[in-house]
């Protein structure tokens, strides 16, 4: 039986007859119509679609939503252009669904229903939906091609709890406002509990205990002790004392009243600045004190006498003379400052002499600082690519030849306030070898450069801080660094033998001679015939405070007349120069390696006579010294037995002479011709 058109139907009814004319159908089977109108035109077979993407849905295709619908109908295989709907625009209704007769089938029975008397509604103005629909999270990602469902049902909600229906008629009532009197009355409880506790009595349910007055003292006895009895007056002659003289006032000196100094007061406990029993009469002055009156003759004795040459005091020997004068304090100071730590020349030249006041304390604590922080470039040396430094080139490389040595102390003495110069000559070092004899004398040349201070007498010291940093081996292209303080407390006349300046004005000599010519420098203080002088090991020999000068013979050869006596002498550095204070320790003994014809072996050892004081001396024959060509060598005995020969005497390293073992350090040498 057909369904009048006529008849309303809501779009729930309508999409169930739809769902019903699809049950017991194979897809793709039409729906058999009846009484289809005559307008409706024969519908057009379309291909099946396929779920996209098939594992979103369970469903059959129809059910897909709108990002699964099949293709419009082509026309001539074209597609329908898409409508386009306009902002503001409504859109057209939807076409009305033609009527459908029901189907013959039954339709399926629906399954029971939960009863709804478990839900219990509460009085709020909030409804409980029994069924919620959700759209699960791979719905949304797909553009709405499928979706999922799902049913809530009551007993999950049976545990929630509802808050109450608010209503406005059933509020408790507010309580009754205050009146004035009780404000004013709780304000002034409130007053009340801010003052001090009153005693009060104890509660009557506590035990009060009392307490038992002390026992009364005695009392005392109203008799009083007896009086000492009076002395009886003497009838003879009553010997009366002096009156009580009143206090001195304190001695003052004169000059604290004056100065526009006020006048202190006297002594503590008087009125108006006076002593009590003694006052003074107003606008009288004080009395004048007489014990701090200067003696007339003190002051006489201080003032010099006329035609008497006043003075100095005298200096102490180790002070005025370099060689002995004790320089720890400096050059421990100097070791305090690495280069790498320096940040300019100004800030180093304060560091190394503000804990002093002497100049040549100052000037020793730089020549000590320089032999700690630069080296010797002997590469550059070596290989003739010396070029031209500055004193901050030196303080940032730390390399430098004798230029770069002189240059950055004088830099650093004049920040210093010293009084500093750069001398320039010829210097005997590294790469110099003694003339022959007959070899001409060549011409004044410069190889070498050092410096002048002025030190605390005032005058000019010669000095050296590049040999006295260390030295040169040439042969090995090796530099060794090595402190020599002898080039600093060299006296300027042994300094000029081994430093020739070009400007003759800076010899600085002591002997009075103001300089000295070329040719006696370069051939040595002997003259030709010793230009060649006596091989010194200086580092043996500064160590135990020997003077090279000192040495005798001086000369490098030594003629083997017969029947002639040598006289082989040296000794220390300076009078004053104490081995245990300035030096290492107690001296070594002195030997002379000979080569006596007469010994056994050839080899003979001689030991040296000493005072004690700094000199040593031995006298031996010519022939006994050995042959021509041979050498003859001083030595000192460092060990004896395994021990240090330090502070053994002479007899008694004799008495152990070829029965213990010896090792020794050799300090000259001379040759026999």
């Amino acid at each position: 039986m057909a369904t009048d058109s006529s008849q309303p139907q809501s779009i729930q009814a309508r999409i169930a007859a739809l769902n019903m004319g699809h049950v017991g159908r194979a897809p793709g089977t039409a729906i058999p119509v009846e009484d289809e109108p005559a307008q409706r035109p024969p519908a057009i077979p379309r291909s099946n679609t396929a779920n996209i993407p098939a594992t979103l849905s369970n469903g059959h295709h129809i059910s897909n939503g709108i990002g699964n619908e099949p293709n419009g109908i082509r026309q001539n295989g074209v597609l329908p252009p898409p409508t386009i709907t306009r902002t503001g625009e409504k859109k057209p209704p939807p076409p009305v669904l033609p009527p459908r007769k029901q189907s013959t089938q039954p339709s399926p029975a629906l399954p029971p229903r939960r009863p709804s008397d478990a839900l219990q509604r509460r009085d709020s103005n909030a409804s409980i939906s029994s069924t919620i629909s959700t759209m699960s999270a791979v719905s949304v990602g797909t553009n709405g091609t499928a979706r999922t469902t799902a049913s809530r049902t009551p007993s999950m909600d049976a545990g929630r709890k509802l808050a109450p229906v608010f209503d406005q008629t059933s509020l408790p009532p507010l309580p009754p406002k205050r009146t004035a009197e009780q404000v004013e009355s709780r304000y002034q409880n409130i007053e009340r509990s801010r003052m001090g506790l009153k005693p009060t009595k104890s509660s009557p349910g506590i035990t009060t205990l009392e307490v038992a007055p002390p026992p009364s003292l005695p009392s005392r006895p109203a008799q009083r002790p007896p009086r000492v009895p009076m002395r009886k007056e003497s009838t003879g002659d009553v010997r009366k004392l002096p009156p009580e003289k009143p206090p001195a006032l304190p001695v003052r000196s004169a000059l604290s009243y004056g100065m526009n100094k006020p006048q202190e007061s006297s002594v503590a406990n008087g009125v108006n600045g006076t002593t009590p029993g003694c006052e003074i009469a107003s606008g009288t002055p004080p009395p004048i004190p007489v014990t701090s009156k200067p003696d007339l003759s003190s002051i006489l004795a201080t003032k010099p006498k006329p035609g008497v040459p006043s003075q100095p005091p005298s200096q102490p020997v180790s002070a005025a003379c370099l060689t002995c004068r004790d320089f720890s304090a400096p050059d421990n100071h100097a070791a305090k400052f690495p280069r790498e730590t320096v940040p300019s020349l100004d800030w180093l030249a304060t560091q190394l002499v503000s804990p002093f006041t002497s100049p040549t304390d100052q000037a020793r604590a730089i020549f000590t600082w320089l032999h700690h922080n630069v080296a010797y470039d002997i590469v550059s040396f070596c290989n003739k690519t010396v070029k031209p430094s500055t004193p901050a080139g030196t303080l940032s490389t730390g390399l430098a030849v004798c230029e770069g040595y002189a240059g950055l102390f004088t830099a650093l003495a004049s920040k210093a306030g010293l009084e500093s110069l750069i001398v320039s000559g010829h210097g005997k070092g590294a790469g110099f070898s003694p003339l022959q004899p007959g070899e001409p004398i060549p011409a004044e040349y410069s190889t070498h450069a050092w410096n002048a201070v002025k030190t605390d007498a005032g005058e000019w010291k010669l000095i050296d801080p590049c040999w006295g940093a260390g030295h040169v081996c040439i042969r090995e292209q090796k530099y060794t660094k090595k402190f020599a303080p002898r080039h600093f407390t060299m006296p300027n006349n042994e300094f000029g033998l081994r430093h020739f300046p070009t400007n003759k004005s800076l010899f600085h000599r002591t002997d009075g001679r103001p300089q000295i010519p070329w040719e006696e420098y370069i051939l040595g203080p002997h003259g030709p015939a010793a230009a060649q002088p006596v091989t010194v090991y200086a580092a043996q020999a500064e160590e135990e405070g020997i003077s090279e000068s000192s040495l005798r013979p001086s000369k490098l050869h030594i003629p083997t007349s017969p029947n002639t006596i040598v006289q082989f002498r040296f000794g220390r550095i300076c009078e004053h120069w104490d081995p245990l204070r300035n030096g290492p320790g107690a001296p070594y003994p002195y030997i002379l390696s000979i080569n006596n014809p007469d010994a056994r072996g050839g080899k003979e050892y001689r030991v040296f006579d000493t005072d004690g004081k700094g000199q040593w001396w031995l006298d031996e024959q010519s022939r006994w010294l050995g042959a021509k060509g041979e050498s003859v060598d001083l030595y000192c005995v460092d060990t004896v037995d395994g021990r240090s020969a330090r502070g053994m005497g002479s007899e008694e390293l004799r008495g152990v002479m070829g029965r213990k073992g010896m090792s020794f350090g050799g300090v000259a040498r001379w040759e026999l011709v």
